[in-house]
């Protein structure tokens, strides 16, 4: 038999191997966006349980990393009590950068949560106008209204600071909103090239 035939033989069976250990039929990778592509307008359920939500804070908001705040934002008025947060700690931090002047506070946080997907709704009408600065009024009555309305604990909105990321504003007003479980507070270091 030549070398040649003995590796084209050697080859099938390796790719007959590959298909019996990794099928079609796979379920979907976990670093797959799971807010990309939501099948309803809840946030789709994904595997592994609840979802993740990231937010950084200063070392003062270390008790209470997702204390509601009522500072106003792209989707909510000064005034009316929320809370932002991001999918991906990645996305968090952006989030973070963008809106810090002056020097980088020491002592940072990324604080990490757990909610039921299912509990977060997706903004799929967003005004025109969402990503405009200054923040425009019809887009914070989106958020506004959606808190008000208590229809769910999370709403998904898109990032402006990188289009293929999605934040979620977490509505205090809610009533699970009390059982909002922190899974994890960890140091931040923030490298100073992302800062120049």
């Amino acid at each position: 038999m030549s070398h040649s035939h003995t590796n084209s033989i050697e080859s099938r069976e390796l790719d007959k191997a590959l298909d019996d250990t990794f099928p079609a039929s796979d379920p979907p990778s976990m670093t797959t966006p799971i807010a990309a592509t939501p099948s309803s307008q809840y946030v789709a359920q994904h595997a592994g349980g609840p979802l993740r939500i990231y937010r950084v804070v200063e070392a003062d908001k270390a008790a209470q990393p997702f204390a509601p705040d009522r500072g106003g934002g792209r989707w909510t008025h000064p005034g009316t009590a929320s809370v932002y947060a991001a999918l991906s700690p990645a996305a968090a931090l952006l989030e973070y950068l963008v809106h810090l002047e002056g020097r980088t506070p020491s002592g940072l946080l990324m604080a990490v949560a757990a909610i039921p997907a299912e509990a977060v709704l997706a903004e799929a009408n967003e005004p025109s106008t969402w990503c405009a600065r200054p923040y425009r009024e019809e887009v914070r009555r989106v958020g506004d209204d959606w808190i008000r309305s208590r229809r769910s604990l999370g709403l998904r909105v898109p990032s402006a600071v990188c289009m293929d990321e999605c934040n979620v504003l977490l509505n205090p007003e809610h009533p699970a909103f009390a059982a909002l479980e922190l899974m994890a507070l960890r140091p931040l270091a923030i490298d100073e090239r992302l800062r120049t």
